[in-house]
């Protein structure tokens, strides 16, 4: 204990312990949306951010998405990851390069046809 804390630091202590254990639970986490798709002969089911990212893809269709469009999404930071990610499960993604100003931005398009199975909570 820390002398310079006085009495006033034991009083609190104390109180703290006689309320008991918190009721708040800082490793809860919110249910991760999820994804079943059927991929040529194979049924997949991503979650989390993948989940998201691939429902984006599949939303925006031929017109694909930019990681500059997907970001003011608020999940969407690392779209670039997502995306490889998703390649690396065996989905067809391909990156349309494209300028924009000064810099080159990749598009990305979903190119092999995925069917929903079913959607979890977002």
């Amino acid at each position: 204990m820390n002398p310079a804390a006085g009495r006033r630091a034991d009083g609190v202590r104390d109180a703290s312990r006689a309320a008991g254990p918190s009721e708040h639970n800082t490793t809860a986490k919110a249910s991760k949306a999820s994804l079943t798709v059927r991929l040529d002969d194979r049924t997949l089911t991503v979650e989390g951010r993948l989940a998201q990212t691939l429902a984006l893809l599949i939303q925006c269709g031929n017109r694909g998405v930019t990681a500059g469009e997907a970001s003011p999404l608020g999940w969407a930071r690392r779209t670039s990851h997502y995306v490889h990610e998703l390649r690396q499960l065996g989905f067809t993604i391909l990156t349309q390069w494209e300028e924009a100003g000064d810099a080159r931005v990749g598009r990305y398009v979903l190119a092999a046809p995925v069917a929903v199975v079913a959607r979890g909570a977002a």
